[in-house]
């Protein structure tokens, strides 16, 4: 039943954060684990987890080509993948308007200390799954986490700077996602 509530997680996402291939394995796999558990189907792990690396593969095949038309890094948006392997990437964009990362088994630090938003709100979409993701954010920035942890960790370590004048609103990065046997951290 997790497996089918991480799926539909997943699915529920809005439009361009929304990772349908993934959504739509992890709630195949919770099924057929019912079936298997309400005696429908019969099968043994030995031919489970070769058809779960296979999904898992076709994932990261269709989410490289549904992005591939957009050649070489968006300035103004995140849209990271780091499997098995990572990085250190660093935006300028004076338009950031947010987007989404996934970790697994890979990490790397995404620093926004340079960058400025586009409008009072953005949202950044992580998934991380025994992996890490570590944020430097402006110490303008309010920042907010309405992540999942499943057996890993988000924590908040940013201190906001923001002026108390009723004039100036706060910028707001909101973090959303999960974090499966892996990690997420904010720090300016």
């Amino acid at each position: 039943m997790i497996l089918i509530i991480l799926g539909l997680r997943i699915l529920i996402q809005p439009r361009e954060n929304r990772q349908f291939v993934m959504g739509a394995i992890l709630i195949f796999a919770g099924a057929i684990l019912i079936l298997h558990n309400l005696r429908i189907i019969h099968f043994g792990w030995s031919i489970i987890w070769p058809i779960i690396i296979i999904l898992i593969g076709i994932s990261i095949i269709v989410g490289h080509f549904k992005h591939a038309g957009k050649l070489g890094i968006a300035k103004d948006r995140i849209d990271l993948s780091m499997v098995m392997g990572g990085g250190e990437f660093r935006f300028d964009s004076h338009a950031f308007r947010g987007g989404r990362i996934s970790a697994i088994m890979g990490g790397g630090t995404v620093d926004l200390r340079d960058a400025d938003m586009m409008a009072d709100e953005i949202v950044i979409d992580i998934f991380a799954f025994m992996g890490g993701i570590e944020f430097w954010v402006p110490t303008s920035w309010q920042v907010i986490m309405h992540g999942t942890p499943i057996l890993g960790g988000m924590e908040n370590k940013a201190v906001s700077r923001v002026s108390d004048s009723p004039s100036s609103k706060p910028k707001r990065l909101i973090i959303t996602g999960m974090a499966i046997m892996g990690g997420v951290e904010v720090k300016n």
